[in-house]
């Protein structure tokens, strides 16, 4: 016992080696589903505010508002290709910044010339009339440069915004994707850092410390659990977020400032479209949240702190509830990467070698409150790969909890082990 103690206070005192990071990249075959849709969203987005975003900015810093008084109402038609055309006027009276007077007559821009704006037939434009009453508040802009000329309802070009939506969809999408793709292909945080390094074992052995230092409730030492990062769920709500207000911003102007049936029906059917995404979006976030949420903490303790092969090693498994699952499972895995460099870019592949089932159970359910326990033995077979990282090449052994809580509801946890030469005196002195 005193040599033990000597031993791991000499051990506490060595210098630990400093963290290295792995740096990650994707394949570049992985480009070709994202890559186009990033490229092509921010070149038809540029395009468009170039012609047409910053051209109507320009056109709109002409016109200044201001509050004015509706006087009368007047119809006008005439002729146009064989049939008649209406145009609505509304006569109003408004004062500038300069304190100037002026009676005009104004809708839209249409009006402004007195030649145009006949493409209203009786009805839409008797409609128009009765939208405003003699006597009442409105707001309106007059030309700046020319207070005569002025505007009671400013189009909005729905149809170019619905198309801007579009194009900045796909640029969020493809940047989404290139997202998910390099936090899919890269290590977790526990993997990037190579772990400390024992001088009293092969150097490409990963060291044990952490485990070591997280003691268990029914057995001596508690393994670390992993499970989905965090920052990837907060992407994906950002990205539905920012998609349904787009959406429902959109739809909700393309039916207040329609101008006829036909944008009428289009609004309503890309807006069932883009809107209906949304809210399916918004949907399978919060049940999978939900289903993260409402599940209780998977530990998992062991008798050692490494393992060696053809050595049995007791493992305490606790399931702590609510849980209801149609399956549930603990496997003991060995994976094995790969990180080699094609041209300029380090591509990694990662395969699972193995797969030793250690507990099972269907349609397992644990209460509110509760907490299931259940203790067995795991023994890595003879002959089998320890544990081993270098710069191109890892072998990582870990405990896999697979719980299946649903139909395509799916939670994975993970407890990495190390596994050490079995030619070689483990840490625990056997």
């Amino acid at each position: 016992m005193p040599e033990d103690r000597l031993s791991a206070k000499k051990a506490n005192s060595r210098p630990q080696s400093k963290p290295k990071l792995v740096l990650r990249f994707w394949k570049p075959s992985e480009l070709w589903l994202f890559g186009p849709l990033l490229v092509l969203g921010i070149s038809f987005s540029l395009v468009q505010l170039l012609t047409w975003g910053l051209p109507s900015l320009r056109e709109a810093r002409r016109y200044t508002p201001a509050r004015c008084t509706v006087i009368d109402r007047y119809l006008h038609s005439q002729i146009v290709e064989g049939q008649t055309g209406f145009r609505p006027e509304i006569r109003i009276r408004f004062k500038t910044r300069a304190g100037r007077e002026f009676t005009v007559n104004a809708y839209d821009k249409t009006t402004l010339d007195e030649r145009s704006g006949f493409g209203y037939t009786y009805e839409d434009a008797y409609k128009i009339l009765a939208k405003y009453t003699p006597g009442e508040q409105r707001i309106c802009r007059y030309l700046t440069t020319d207070p005569n000329k002025a505007i009671l309802k400013r189009d909005l070009e729905i149809w170019q915004w619905l198309f801007l939506t579009i194009h900045v969809s796909l640029a969020l999408s493809g940047a989404a994707g290139l997202f998910w793709i390099a936090r899919r292909r890269s290590a977790s945080l526990e993997w990037l850092v190579e772990p400390e390094i024992k001088p009293d074992r092969p150097p490409t052995v990963p060291g044990v410390q952490q485990i070591k230092e997280s003691p268990g409730i029914d057995l001596p030492y508690r393994l670390p659990m992993f499970v989905s990062p965090v920052a990837q769920n907060l992407a994906g709500l950002a990205l539905t977020a920012l998609w349904n207000a787009i959406a429902f911003w959109t739809f909700f102007h393309v039916l207040t400032h329609r101008k006829d049936l036909t944008d009428l029906i289009l609004g309503i059917i890309f807006g069932t479209i883009f809107c209906g995404l949304g809210l399916l979006g918004l949907v399978i976030f919060f049940r999978r949240s939900f289903r993260i949420l409402r599940t209780g903490a998977t530990i998992i303790e062991s008798s050692n702190f490494e393992a060696v092969p053809n050595r049995r090693c007791r493992l305490a498994l606790r399931q702590s509830g609510p849980l209801t699952a149609r399956s549930y499972s603990v496997a003991l895995c060995c994976e094995e990467m790969t990180r080699y460099t094609k041209g300029t870019d380090v591509l990694t592949n990662k395969k699972e070698v193995l797969r030793f089932p250690l507990f099972e159970r269907i349609d397992f359910h644990v209460p509110s409150g509760e907490t299931f326990c259940e203790e067995f033995f795991m023994k890595v077979p003879l002959g089998a790969m320890h544990s081993f990282i270098s710069d191109s090449n890892e072998i990582r052994w870990k405990i896999s909890v697979l719980i299946k809580t649903g139909r395509t509801g799916t939670i994975l946890r993970e407890a990495p082990i190390v596994v050490v030469p079995d030619n070689t005196k483990s840490e625990n002195g056997r």
